[in-house]
């Protein structure tokens, strides 16, 4: 379930950001911890009114196609104790937001969830392609962002901001692509989510 797909472009770098699905399209199947990702908190559909949701469960296979190395992040995963991760991605046409991921993964301590959050600080080009950039992050605890403009070599690919953080032994990242991205449309829906994973943490 990579978190973006690569950019159709001759110089084969980058991501592009309108590319569905960032999980497979075919939600994957319960695993052991399948009915506790079906209880995780997530953004809820108020947060965005008029936009298409998917609800994905994640498992270790699945979130270590975000990484360029993918058997590298799974071993990671596993040793951090991963436990639960769900995902809800949010689409719509002709608004500033056309694409909004959120997502919760339960490890099994904060170090466990903090381990992750250091392999996304240091693999921005695994997530947003190689023009990734740090950018000012939210307000949140232990907090990153990236930004991604577009490139100019594909009609398609448009500007991204992702951000993530951990509230005790939950990782939460939040990807937010459109004409309007960037960290002060992400900051709302970041804190929205955070506050939710905040009441069972």
């Amino acid at each position: 379930m990579g978190l973006v797909v690569l950019l159709a472009c001759a110089s084969g770098t980058g991501h592009d950001a309108s590319a569905p699905p960032v999980a497979p399209a075919t939600p994957i199947l319960p695993t052991s911890h399948g009915s506790d990702a079906a209880a995780l908190p997530g953004l809820p559909a108020a947060s965005l009114p008029g936009y298409v949701i998917d609800v994905t469960r994640l498992d270790i296979a699945a979130l270590s196609t975000d990484a360029l190395d993918p058997p590298s992040l799974e071993a990671l995963l596993a040793g951090a104790g991963f436990e639960a991760g769900a995902q809800r991605r949010f689409t719509a046409r002709g608004k500033r937001l056309t694409e909004v991921v959120a997502r919760v993964l339960r490890f099994r301590s904060a170090d466990g969830a903090g381990a992750y959050l250091a392999w996304l600080r240091a693999h921005g080009a695994d997530l947003l392609g190689a023009r990734a950039r740090a950018a000012d992050p939210p307000r949140l605890p232990n907090a990153i962002a990236y930004s991604h403009g577009p490139s100019g070599c594909c009609t398609k690919d448009t500007f991204q901001y992702f951000a993530a953080w951990t509230r005790g032994s939950y990782a939460l990242t939040l990807l937010v692509g459109g004409p309007g991205a960037g960290r002060q449309s992400a900051v709302p829906l970041a804190e929205e989510l955070d506050a939710r994973v905040s009441r069972v943490s």
